[in-house]
């Protein structure tokens, strides 16, 4: 009997010692998962991420990059370190959307937005923040392109006629010198002086004729042929 007895309580013991095994395991395998549920959370990419401001600093907490809400509409900037600003992303003042870059000076160097009257507008500027280069849609829906001097007065100007042809004149010192347009009649030149005054012209009449005229510096008319 007491050998029956010992028995039992040997195959109990060793059915108590499965158990606690058992539930060792199963707490720890329980940890485990637990864990990697945390770490998963924790590595997720969110769907989404808002906010009324973001900001990127460095590793004194100077701003480098910010985005946020400007007049009403969203805009994005880069800095450097000191403040200044690099490059902005924004909205016009006539509703579109417009880039600015600008140097180490703060002085904006490239500007892309819309005309006044619609379309697209880009200009270059120089290092004393003239504009020495422009181009962009005109009120007739075409383009044009304009070339300044280093203080933005206007030196080259190519557009169009306002029968559909080409355009494309120079200046100096805000005065047009030349001329050339390409007219439905055909090609025309014209020189003018520095008052301003037409002194040479060659190109097609509206008949399509020929003609080649030349003024005097006052205006009066010199010389051409046809005569």
């Amino acid at each position: 009997m007491n050998h029956q007895l010992e028995q039992r309580v040997a195959r109990l013991e060793r059915h108590i010692k499965f158990y606690q095994l058992s539930f060792i395991g199963l707490f720890i395998s329980g940890l485990g998962l637990l864990f990697m549920s945390f770490d998963r959370e924790k590595n997720a990419v969110p769907d989404l991420l808002q906010a009324k401001k973001f900001q990127v600093v460095d590793e004194n907490n100077r701003v480098l990059v910010e985005i946020n809400k400007e007049g009403g509409n969203g805009q994005l900037s880069t800095f450097t370190p000191n403040g200044r600003r690099l490059v902005s992303l924004f909205t016009s003042s006539g509703g579109a959307g417009g880039i600015n870059t600008f140097d180490k000076g703060g002085d904006v160097l490239f500007k892309v937005t819309n005309t006044d009257v619609g379309g697209g507008y880009m200009a270059l500027f120089n290092g004393e923040g003239k504009e020495v280069v422009e181009s962009g849609v005109t009120t007739a829906e075409t383009g044009y392109v304009r070339v300044n001097n280093r203080v933005g007065e206007k030196m080259a100007w190519i557009t169009y006629t306002q029968d559909g042809g080409g355009y494309f004149s120079l200046s100096n010192n805000g005065k047009e010198t030349f001329r050339l347009s390409t007219p439905e009649a055909g090609a025309r030149m014209g020189i003018y002086n520095g008052n301003n005054v037409r002194i040479a012209y060659m190109g097609a009449q509206d008949s399509k004729d020929g003609n080649i005229t030349v003024w005097s510096s006052t205006g009066t008319r010199t010389g051409g042929l046809p005569q």
